[in-house]
């Protein structure tokens, strides 16, 4: 996974292009279409629906405003260059700071990073939610975020490790996971206020669903056990159709 991945849902396709419509006025809608395709990094917008038919997310390039205008110039519209219809996603954006995604990370952001991949997938492959906004199908699950209730799971870290997690559904469209690894008691509930009393490994993130799929890089909360750290941080594991990193929205 690179920094530059990006991915998209229909829901993600159909909220970039009603933002870039917000933005501009005049372009048709077919043409609309195109350049936002390929902000993407799609030659053709029949290319991009290609890549999206039968899946739940597409792998794209993160959105580039500097594509999308020259695909508009292309068919005739007078877009000035420094036209900006799309967010491009190079910051992480919080209502008090800006983070640059960072390209150097730590054995503690990797811990993160694989307790939630983790999770993630795991939700994943139990059926319990989606990569697009609505996909809530947990038990208490609704497609309105303002109708759920969080649930929790189990799953297996690294062949051996038990783990149980929380999923909900906030406002947005996000999903907010927290995870407990070693669990100290059975029925433990997974919070964001969970310490290292709940568990030898804690983390809590929030997962983007609306305008892409991917965890939200500067929000990330994580406890670990000095002991485990090097093992939790060094595991191989891929996000299953989403990326690792990406902004941050609150």
């Amino acid at each position: 996974m690179t920094v530059s991945t990006f991915f998209v849902s229909e829901a993600a396709l159909r909220t970039l292009k009603q933002r870039a419509q917000r933005g501009v006025k005049g372009v048709s809608s077919s043409h609309l279409s195109e350049a936002v395709a390929a902000a993407l990094g799609f030659k053709t917008h029949a290319a991009l629906r290609a890549a999206l038919a039968g899946r739940a997310t597409a792998e794209a390039q993160k959105p580039s405003n500097a594509r999308l205008v020259q695909r508009l110039q292309q068919f005739g519209y007078a877009a000035p260059d420094d036209l900006r219809l799309l967010p491009e996603f190079e910051h992480s954006y919080s209502p008090f700071k800006t983070f640059p995604l960072r390209t150097q990370r730590s054995a503690r952001w990797r811990v993160w990073r694989n307790l939630m991949v983790a999770a993630v997938n795991a939700g994943l492959e139990q059926r319990l939610f989606g990569l697009s906004e609505g996909d809530n199908w947990w038990p208490g699950g609704a497609e309105d975020s303002h109708h759920c209730e969080r649930s929790t799971y189990r799953f297996v870290f690294d062949g051996d490790l038990p783990a149980v997690a929380s999923v909900d559904a906030i406002s947005g469209g996000e999903l907010s996971i927290h995870v407990v690894l070693k669990p100290r008691k059975t029925d433990i509930q997974p919070e964001w206020y969970c310490d290292l009393s709940s568990g030898d490994a804690v983390a809590s993130g929030w997962v983007e669903r609306r305008l892409g799929a991917w965890l939200q890089d500067g929000g990330e909360d994580v406890h670990c056990k000095r002991a485990l750290q090097s093992r939790i941080a060094d595991v191989g594991i891929e996000p299953a159709g989403y990326s690792d990193q990406g902004s941050f929205f609150m």
